[in-house]
């Protein structure tokens, strides 16, 4: 088919789902206008779903009573998080967890549903947090409290592109920075599609223009949620070792993936490392990564550069 056949169907949202900007696009043949138009809006019905039922700013949703319990049943999808998390948390050597709620509302990012100050947990990580597959239920200490920002965007992007993935060979979903592309920009008939990385000073140029087919990419950085609190800078990315906003020498980590959720996970996860351990983890993990260090210098791995346009 001539690429000039093809036609695109693209919708935004400016901060209305998860507080962030969403862009799906989808590409389609003539006769699946119908279609493209169903599938896109259950994509940001699901999107707001996910919102109202795991973020930590609402209450009375399924993540806000998991944290008021010691555990129990879960939702299919919600089982599926929490073991996603578990398995990160694990892989990482514990740089990963969401059990950092208590932190990172001591550090200022809070919401507004509890009544009470939380307590931090005294509970080591996930280590405490007990998953029977069987029975799809959970267990954990009532202390712990999870924040599921770190993986949950990711997830649902996967989720979403592997329903999209059912109907339509090319579309690209990008929530916030957390992005995935299916096929090919048939509409230009490229090979690929093109995705920029925006530096973390919108007065510099662009890190990358990366060319992806069937792969995500997610950013982490500090210049994206940040505050003052009692005349220091704190920001979203909680370091677990020292429960504090994390002391990187990195503006932001961006990471390419099989999965959104992999990219968002390996991203943060990076980022908190720092510059000592960050470079080693990326070639020991094989990683396509791109580093904006505190100056402001950029720095691409070998495992990012052949995703890389180069002029």
């Amino acid at each position: 088919m001539k690429a000039n056949s093809w036609l695109s169907l693209r919708k935004e949202t400016h901060k209305e789902i998860m507080n962030t900007d969403i862009m799906c696009e989808i590409l389609y043949t003539p006769g699946e206008e119908a279609l493209a138009e169903k599938c896109m809006d259950d994509v940001f019905l699901r999107l707001k779903e996910f919102e109202l039922r795991f973020s930590r700013f609402q209450k009375d949703n399924e993540l806000w009573e998991f944290n008021q319990s010691s555990g129990g049943t879960l939702s299919a999808d919600f089982f599926s998080l929490l073991s996603a998390a578990k398995y990160f948390y694990t892989e990482t050597d514990e740089l990963f967890d969401p059990s950092i709620l208590p932190h990172l509302e001591s550090e200022g990012y809070k919401s507004t549903i509890y009544s009470s100050p939380i307590t931090q947990s005294e509970s080591r990580g996930l280590t405490h947090l007990t998953l029977d597959s069987k029975t799809q239920s959970a267990k954990k200490p009532a202390s712990m409290m999870l924040d599921l920002g770190g993986i949950g965007k990711g997830f649902i992007v996967d989720q979403v592109a592997t329903t999209l993935s059912q109907h339509f060979d090319n579309f690209i979903i990008d929530a916030g920075g957390d992005i995935y592309v299916h096929g090919r920009n048939t509409k230009e008939d490229y090979p690929y599609f093109v995705v920029e990385v925006e530096h973390p000073d919108a007065q510099n140029d662009p890190v990358a223009l990366l060319l992806l087919k069937d792969l995500a990419v997610a950013t982490s950085g500090r210049n994206r949620r940040h505050w003052l609190q009692a005349g220091e800078d704190k920001h979203h990315i909680i370091d677990p070792r020292t429960k504090k906003s994390a002391t990187s020498d990195f503006l932001s980590v961006t990471v390419i993936a099989g999965s959104t959720v992999c990219a968002d996970v390996l991203a943060k996860v990076l980022f908190i490392s720092g510059k000592t351990d960050a470079y080693s983890l990326a070639e020991r993990w094989k990683i396509p990564a791109l580093f904006v260090e505190s100056d402001g210098r950029t720095v691409i791995n070998s495992y990012a550069q052949p995703y890389v346009w180069k002029n």
